[in-house]
């Protein structure tokens, strides 16, 4: 009981440090996740402003150190999310809506949000359904604040595209069938040029033609940094993604055993994944349950850890969020062991530097 009061006494003061104040705040946890996942004892993590600015067994920066009882995770990122939104977030009446901003579903005040801090998720990326064969821009969400409010961090990350037959084939909205929605991203393209998809576009695909097409297109375009979200069976045309980086959807209960396999031969391939709720049954725990899952059935703990953490935040081209590194926002988890340690639990989550929330000390024996 002496740890976790200690515990909630010392992240209880970090909400009254003013962003105005110059003195750093020195973190000292029994150990640190590094990037690779890996349990690094004797580190420290100086914070100031909402930012990492030292990582280091010997801080130069002066401050004030607060003792942690604990692992200090990185918070983990949700690469595509759907918890804390409305239902919809498409538009019925269009083949393609370039224009539509995801941030305008969410709810900020939604519980779900505080549930997902509570749970160790400090940045989800919400993301348009794929209804439409261009479907919009999705948007980062810190998914706590002080005020126990998710607060948007880029209010327009990229442009969602869709190759997915099931989804694009009401008659309301466009093409029936996967040679038609290419049309339409053709027809888009050849009137917008590479506006229409933008620097960095997310194609969600389920099949092999899909991603050929979209290959070939992105070739065409000189667009060098699209990325896949993987739906239907990725087993039939994970292979066309050998060392790349790509999104799967978060397991939900009972799809464990079917999807082993396809996990082992990724893994083999060097596919790397970043993990993400909108197409899965979802769970407040599925990103760390499916992490968890991928170090069990391919044995690499790293990547495991990676797919919820630096995954998602390269994805979206940012560097600023799913580690603990210089520069990156304080988006910080107390967890008792390893998160990736099915004992393990969320004592403390810190968001920006503010900490969004505290473990029950009643139980917490």
């Amino acid at each position: 009981m002496l740890t976790t009061l200690s515990l909630i006494a010392s992240f209880a003061s970090f909400p009254l440090l003013s962003p105005a104040q110059q003195s750093a705040t020195i973190l000292a946890p029994d150990a640190i996740v590094a990037a690779d996942g890996q349990l690094l004892e004797g580190y420290k993590v100086v914070i100031a402003d909402g930012k990492i600015i030292e990582v280091a067994a010997d801080p130069r920066t002066a401050g004030v150190e607060v003792r942690l009882h604990g692992v200090l995770s990185p918070g983990f990122v949700d690469a595509f999310a759907q918890l804390g939104a409305e239902i919809f977030l498409t538009e019925q009446s269009d083949k393609v809506t370039p224009g539509l901003l995801a941030v305008d579903g969410a709810r900020l005040d939604s519980d779900a949000w505080q549930e997902l801090a509570k749970h160790g998720v400090t940045s989800a990326h919400l993301v348009p359904d794929p209804t439409n064969v261009l479907s919009g821009s999705g948007a980062l969400i810190a998914t706590a604040s002080e005020a126990s409010v998710a607060k948007v961090t880029d209010g327009q990350t990229v442009q969602i595209a869709s190759l997915l037959s099931s989804s694009v084939s009401d008659g309301r909205v466009g093409p029936s069938s996967l040679a038609g929605a290419l049309e339409v991203l053709h027809e888009s393209v050849a009137t917008h040029g590479a506006r229409a998809l933008g620097s960095l576009p997310w194609f969600f695909v389920e099949d092999a033609a899909g991603t050929r097409s979209v290959k070939t297109l992105m070739g065409d375009l000189n667009i060098n940094s699209a990325k896949f979200i993987l739906l239907g069976d990725p087993g039939e045309y994970a292979g066309l993604f050998t060392d790349e980086l790509v999104g799967l959807p978060a397991f939900g209960m009972g799809e464990l055993a079917r999807r082993a396999e396809l996990w082992r031969r990724m893994s083999k391939a060097n596919i790397s994944v970043a993990f993400g709720t909108r197409m899965s049954n979802i769970e407040y725990n599925s990103l760390r349950s499916s992490a968890m899952a991928w170090s069990r059935i391919t044995r690499d703990p790293q990547a495991a850890f990676e797919s919820i953490t630096v995954n998602p935040a390269t994805m979206l081209g940012r560097d600023d969020i799913g580690r603990i590194a210089k520069g990156a926002r304080a988006d910080l988890v107390l967890w008792s062991a390893h998160p990736l340690d099915a004992q393990a639990r969320v004592l403390a989550t810190m968001i920006a530097g503010e900490t969004v929330y505290r473990a029950d000390i009643s139980t917490n024996n």
